[in-house]
């Protein structure tokens, strides 16, 4: 990975077990709630493009357990 993110925090995380990496990632998704976490207007419009596509075609869309698993099997 090629990046800002150094190698050895990068070692670290792979370290952490799979529940250890959830808990990680929904701290970081808090840290994220600052005024410059906004999406900009072409965000907005994605989101708001993507869940007008997932109104129209529920099928799209993934439970939150969907979500979980997902994340657990790119972690494991």
């Amino acid at each position: 990975m090629v990046g800002m993110v150094s190698n050895e925090l990068l070692e670290s995380v792979a370290a952490l077990s799979v529940d250890e990496r959830i808990e990680l990632i929904i701290h970081i998704e808090h840290t994220l709630d600052g005024p410059d976490a906004a999406p900009d207007a072409e965000q907005h419009a994605l989101a708001v493009s993507r869940l007008a596509e997932m109104r129209a075609d529920p099928t799209l869309g993934m439970s939150l357990d969907e979500h979980l698993e997902a994340a657990r099997a790119l972690f494991a």
